[in-house]
């Protein structure tokens, strides 16, 4: 019995030891960076190592937090990227409370696969991905009109255009894929400022980006081939 209650207090120790060091790295982080938002910090599988995410990156350091590792931890014996992993998962997110009337919805076929774009109508490679995506069956597409005026003047006015059509994935398929102009002359209310201010709460930096069923964030255009083997592997 005392043997176990030993076991059991070097355990609490050792826990409260760890949690103690990151509150200082938190503290050091908050004191030295105050510029910087800090996300996560974590422990590594490297003793006195930590992971901490800010700035939309990983970054590793001590508790003191005067030096940082940047780059790829990598397990060699498993072949595994550990900071690919780690990202992938701290950018995923819950499918389940996306906002899906903000969205224009288009089955293929089945539809028993679901993709979450957001895409900006006259970005090169938003339009690369549409044309991948019509090789793609069985297929539900949930689009989010993504334009980033900054990059594109002209995109949110064809974004309204399409959302007001009276077939909007077909207006859609039609600018970007064959560079048909929108005909739609009528105006409506639309989402699009509400999916701009969502996709700044999910950190969508960039288009297309686009999210699996299980919440994996994919950046940038992919070809039909890799798209298939992405959503093959969603459990």
């Amino acid at each position: 019995m005392k043997i176990w209650l030993s076991l059991l207090t070097l355990g609490l120790f050792t826990f409260s030891s760890a949690h103690a060091d990151i509150q200082t790295l938190q503290q050091n982080l908050k004191t030295k960076y105050p510029e910087i938002q800090v996300k996560s910090v974590q422990n590594s599988p490297i003793k006195d190592v930590y992971e901490v995410y800010m700035g939309g990156r990983i970054v590793y350091t001590n508790e003191e937090a005067k030096y940082f590792f940047v780059g790829n931890l990598i397990d060699l014996k498993e072949q595994k990227n550990l900071t690919e992993e780690r990202m992938q998962a701290l950018k995923s997110i819950d499918v389940k409370s996306l906002p899906l009337k903000q969205a224009i919805k288009h089955v293929k076929g089945k539809g028993e696969r679901v993709i979450y774009v957001f895409s900006d109508p006259d970005c090169p490679y938003c339009q690369h991905l549409e044309k991948e995506l019509k090789n793609i069956d069985n297929l539900t597409v949930y689009l989010f009109l993504y334009p980033i005026t900054r990059l594109h003047p002209n995109a949110e006015s064809i974004s309204q255009q399409i959302w007001c059509s009276k077939n909007q994935y077909q207006a859609w398929e039609d600018y970007l894929i064959d560079k048909k102009q929108p005909n739609s002359n009528k105006s409506c209310t639309t989402p699009i400022e509400k999916n701009i201010a969502l996709a700044k709460s999910l950190e969508v930096d960039g288009t297309p980006t686009f999210f699996l069923q299980d919440g994996t964030r994919i950046s940038g255009a992919r070809e039909a081939g890799e798209i298939e083997l992405l959503l093959k592997a969603v459990k």
